[in-house]
Parts: C-alpha cells; structure tokens; sequence
C-alpha cells in the first residue's frame, strides 16, 4: 500500500465520484455501464504502472508506444467514427475509443525517453528538429480529424518539452512567434477582408524604419534590414490569415463569442450563455443534487462532457466548485513535489509533463465555462464522461506514482 499515494489517489477518487454522481443522471445505462467499465480499465492500468518500473518501460517500450499512437490516428481516416463533425473514434466490439486521448500518453512516454538520451546535445539543431517533428507528427493527424481542442494539447506537450530542453532563447523565440501569430489569427476572425489593409500598414511601418535606420542612424544597409521585416510581417500575416480562412463556421463563432459574448447568445453563442447561467444560479450552496433547473431541463448543452463544471456547479454551487478545484489543488501539488523529487531527469520529464497536461486541460475547460477562455471541446479530467480519457489519465497517474516509489526505492 506505499506505493499508493493518498495525495493522488483520495482527490481523483473525489472527482470520479462527483463526476460518476453527475453522469449517473445524465446517460443512459449503457453508457454509465460503459463509464464504469473505463474506471475500471484506467483503474488496472493504474496499478500495473505503479508497480512497472519506469526507466526500464521508457527503454523497451517507448519507441512501440509512439508508433501504437501514431498508427491509431492514422486508422482514424480509415475506419473511424465522426462525431460532432471530427473523424476521431475508433471501435472494437463493444469498445469505442478515441485515439487522440491515448496518442498523448504515448507522445508523452516517447519524448521523456528520447530527450533523456540525448540531454548532452539537447540544444543542437538536429536533436530539436527531431523533438519538434515527433511532437508535430500527432498534431498534424489530430488537426486533420479535424480536433483542434485536443490540437492545443499536443502543442502544450511540445513547448513542455522545449522547456525541458533549456534551450531558452528558442523557447522564447517560438513562444513570442506564436502570441503573435495567435494574435494575428484572432484578428482576422473578426476581420477576414483586412489583409491588404494591414500589409498597407506595415509597409508604411517599414518604410518609417527605414528612413529612421538610413538617415538617422547612418546604417547603410538600412533597406536589407527594412525588407526582411515587412516580409516577415507579411509573410505572419498572410499563414494567419489563411488558417483563420480555413476555420469552419463553429470555430470561428467560437472565437466571436469569446470576444463578444452577447453576440449571439441564442444560436452560436447558447452553450456559453447557459453555462453562465448555471453557474450564477448555483449561488452559494447550489439547488441540490439533481434539482438543477438549467442541466435537467435540457436548457445546458454538454451537461455530462465539456460542461460538467457549470452542471456541478448548479446543484453544489460555490461549496461544490470550491471543493472541486481543491481537490485538483491537492492533486497538481503532489504531482509537481513528485516530478521535482524524482530520481532522475526521465522521471521529472514524464510527471512533469503529464502534470502539465491534466493542468491545461483542467485550466482550458473550467476556463471556457466561465467565458475566460473560448470553447475548445476538451473534457474535465475524471469529472467529464469520456471513457478512454477516464482510463488513459488514470494510467498517468499510475506512472506518476512509479516515478515517487522509484525515489523512495521501494
């Protein structure tokens, strides 16, 4: 029993609990059966990885595990099953999964083990190509389902591990390109028809920061420097505006209502309008388990996925929230004290990653559902139904807590 932490195991007990309690109301009994049955999956998973030594699965599994991921998205445009308009399940009998979900555990696995092995060069150009290649290859396939919720996961995973890399002017050099071209994307939602006029302006721009350069700091090759940054403005603008182009509708009103979200309160923007509204009526203790007006009455959308947060909210109000973001408190703690107190760097790299994941996702959700972030599709971490991310998360933990046994020597 040592090798069972409490402080991971009491709070995602809580929260499987609270999300079971939820679910047990919301689904048919097919489903609950098929919701207790990933439990129960997640929870062997998680205790074979508790007691399998990491550094010794890391070397003979790893390579095998990516491959596994990278062959269940690939089957996806074969023979997977469309939901809500992405191309991402997969089924074997009476199991229907989604390989997206394992696809991370798998990444995960196989880029702790390949940047471990190769630490000393980790800042040569050819160790980050293929750091950035391994962790573009899932991305790709997801995006093309098309999942660009579960996208931002595999983007995440990457700059966790150029993090872990140390390589510290690239991670800031990709972090800043990418709030620019987030930026830029942003824009052209709200504007689709402003890309001549913004290159009209930074060529302006560009012309001032020649004139500045030539004839006030004396740099002759002034226009050199002026012409690459207007093309490298245009060039930014131009990728921007072709991926905001690429959006389908859903995406873009997604992005609209987060910028105005009494845009469109009855149509694209319904599901954050009713989140709110579930959560404001909550007050303080909340109507009661199952007496929630916006859930039961059909009113909230995704009650039992993407929206657990607002239901639960509802019914146990801000006592209920309170102890929901406490419990995932205590658990993120002890994930972050375990990969800091780990043995080696694989075992920091693996629980810190995955800590970084179930983070994200849990700041993503709960954010969109309080109309701080917009909404991505991505389930709340053992509260929202979903059966293979119930089982793949469980088996996470599972290798968090071999990573804390490990360094106890157990």
């Amino acid at each position: 029993m040592k090798r069972f932490d409490p402080l991971i195991i009491f709070p995602t007990l809580f929260l499987l609990i609270m999300g079971s309690l939820q679910n047990s109301s919301y689904v048919s009994a097919d489903m609950l059966n098929r919701h207790f049955f990933a439990m129960a999956i997640g929870g062997v998973g998680m205790v074979i990885f508790t007691f399998t030594k990491y550094k010794s699965f890391l070397r003979f599994r790893a390579i095998a595990l990516y491959v596994l991921g990278i062959a269940l998205l690939v089957l996806t445009f074969f023979i997977g099953h469309s939901v809500h308009g992405s191309r991402s399940w997969l089924s074997a009998g009476f199991i229907v999964f989604q390989p997206s979900e394992v696809a991370k555990f798998t990444t995960i696995v196989f880029l702790t083990y390949y940047l471990s092995k190769n630490y000393a060069s980790r800042n040569s150009a050819g160790t980050i190509f293929f750091l950035a290649l391994f962790s573009a290859l899932p991305l790709f396939l997801v995006l093309k389902q098309p999942d660009l919720g579960t996208g931002l996961v595999f983007v995440f995973i990457a700059f966790i591990f150029l993090y872990f890399s140390q390589n510290i002017s690239l991670l800031i050099f990709v972090s800043v390109t990418f709030a620019v071209l987030f930026t830029e994307i942003l824009f052209f939602c709200v504007n689709p028809d402003a890309l001549m006029r913004i290159s009209s302006w930074g060529a302006i721009i560009s012309a001032l920061i020649y004139i500045f350069m030539r004839f006030l700091m004396h740099i002759k090759k002034a226009h050199i420097a002026a012409a690459v940054l207007f093309g490298l403005f245009f060039l930014s603008c131009f990728m921007s505006h072709r991926v905001a182009s690429g959006f389908k509708d859903y995406q873009k009103n997604r992005i609209l209502n987060f910028i105005n979200p009494d845009r469109d309160t009855l149509n694209s923007g319904y599901h954050l309008s009713q989140s709110l509204i579930a959560i404001g009526s909550g007050k303080f203790k909340g109507k009661g388990y199952r007496r929630g007006t916006q859930a039961r009455l059909g009113f909230l959308p995704g009650k039992y996925t993407d929206f657990m947060f607002a239901s639960i909210a509802e019914e146990f109000g801000f006592t209920g929230s309170f102890l929901i973001l406490a419990a995932y408190f205590i658990l993120f703690s002890r994930m972050i004290k375990i990969a800091v107190m780990a043995l080696d760097q694989q075992g920091t790299f693996l629980a810190l990653s995955i800590f970084g994941v179930l983070f994200f996702q849990t700041f993503l959700n709960i954010g969109m559902t309080l109309g701080i972030l917009p909404i991505t599709g991505l389930p709340l971490p053992f509260l929202s139904y979903g059966g293979t991310a119930t089982a793949v998360y469980l088996m996470m933990l599972g290798m968090v807590m071999n990573v804390d046994v490990t360094a106890k020597g157990y």
